[in-house]
């Protein structure tokens, strides 16, 4: 079976490729993927698989049915572009103003469409049912969760996941798994002090917000240093600070907004009680009020043993092992995958897609991001001798 992956990959190779290059060339934002959604669509019915269009908006989802009573493996590719100028000279550079596929989903629309074509045609050494789940917004929203309430993990019943994305750090060719924590919880908060107003030389007479903010900022970075352990591994990040039109006059109102990212449950809801707690009692001592919002976003993506050690095993088997690395650090990036992963056993894996002789080197969301197109190829062979492998065990 692995020769025969290999060279149905090798076939049908140029043409997902150039699936890639039209969604490059016609990026969409979250929930906007209606022409992305209309070209899977179209490969989905040239191909003879069913599909159900609209989940979640402009989500597709498509399914090889073997078995009724079969197992089901969900594969999960996100849709959505970014609100970036691309600055890359290729030839199917984005044609939309201010919008650029700077984070790979183009590549992941197009390897598992290529993964459907393959198990399509060897289909009779299928297992499992396979559902190749297209999701939208997984940079914003999340398209993951409304997915799942609207019914994407039955009929039939999901019993595993795997996601993957495109990444630069690891050569193409190559793939990285990764076990426990992969990415955190990506919450966001945000917060406006309310003070008094007035001239710069007269302090005094004002409540000023940005001396009432710097108190704030520092008490949280104590917070995070040493009101908790050191052994969980997370962070406050502050990335806005507003206040102010003029030199010499003290604003009324400051904003604070950022990021806090956690593994752990019990450190996030913590977190974001104590520094909520912190900012309106500082604001209270020095006369000012103070609106603090903290906004939980997606839960922290964490990989199941055994269905990571599947997924390794597969792509050992078809890329050797060598090809296969294993990741030590996990990233305090966020991934709406998680939601899928919260639901079955599940992994995430890593697409080597870097090249540093054709400038494949960029990270993520970068406006000069692009990647190596053969990681296009590994990403078809090990999804689809995973899905093979699955329905085995």
């Amino acid at each position: 079976m692995l020769e025969t992956v290999k060279q149905l990959a090798e076939q049908i190779f140029d043409e997902i490729v150039e699936i890639r290059r039209t969604i490059h060339r016609h990026p969409e934002l979250g929930f906007c993927e209606y022409k992305t959604s209309d070209l899977i669509c179209s490969y989905l019915e040239k191909w003879g698989i069913p599909y159900k269009k609209g989940v979640a908006k402009t989500g597709v989802v498509g399914l090889i049915e073997v078995d009724p009573k079969a197992k089901t493996l969900l594969l999960r590719a996100d849709m959505d572009a970014l609100p970036v100028q691309e600055e890359t000279d290729c030839d199917f550079k984005s044609q939309i103003d201010g919008c650029m596929h700077a984070c790979g989903h183009d590549v992941h629309v197009a390897i598992l469409l290529g993964v459907a074509a393959i198990l399509m045609q060897m289909r009779d050494r299928l297992s499992c049912n396979v559902k190749l789940v297209f999701q939208p917004a997984e940079e914003g929203e999340g398209g993951a969760k409304p997915m799942i309430a609207e019914g994407v993990m039955e009929n039939p019943h999901v019993d595993a996941a795997v996601g993957a994305h495109v990444i630069n750090s690891v050569p193409a060719g190559k793939v990285l798994v990764k076990y426990g924590e992969v990415m955190a919880s990506p919450d966001d908060f945000n917060m406006t002090i309310r003070g008094k107003g007035g001239h710069g030389a007269y302090p005094h007479e004002c409540v000023d917000p940005i001396s009432i903010g710097v108190q704030i900022l520092n008490a949280w970075n104590a917070l995070s240093a040493r009101y908790t352990t050191p052994l969980e591994k997370h962070l406050i990040s502050v990335n806005m600070f507003q206040a102010g039109t003029c030199f010499n006059v003290i604003p009324d109102d400051a904003y604070i907004s950022g990021t806090v990212r956690t593994f752990d449950e019990t450190v996030r809801q913590y977190l974001a009680k104590r520094m909520g707690e912190i900012a309106e009692q500082i604001a209270a001592v020095f006369g000012a009020e103070c609106e603090f919002n903290f906004n939980y976003l997606y839960p922290p993506l964490l990989n199941d043993q055994a269905m990571t050690d599947a997924v390794r095993k597969s792509a050992e088997a078809i890329l050797g092992k060598e090809n296969v690395l294993e990741g030590v650090a996990p990233s305090m990036g966020g991934e709406d995958f998680a939601y899928f992963s919260k639901e079955v056993p599940a992994t995430y894996i890593y697409y080597g897609s870097g090249n540093e002789k054709i400038g494949a080197v960029m990270p993520w969301h970068n406006a000069a991001f692009t990647i190596d197109e053969q990681c296009i190829k590994t990403g078809m062979i090990v999804m689809c001798q995973a899905a093979l492998d699955f329905g085995e065990k």
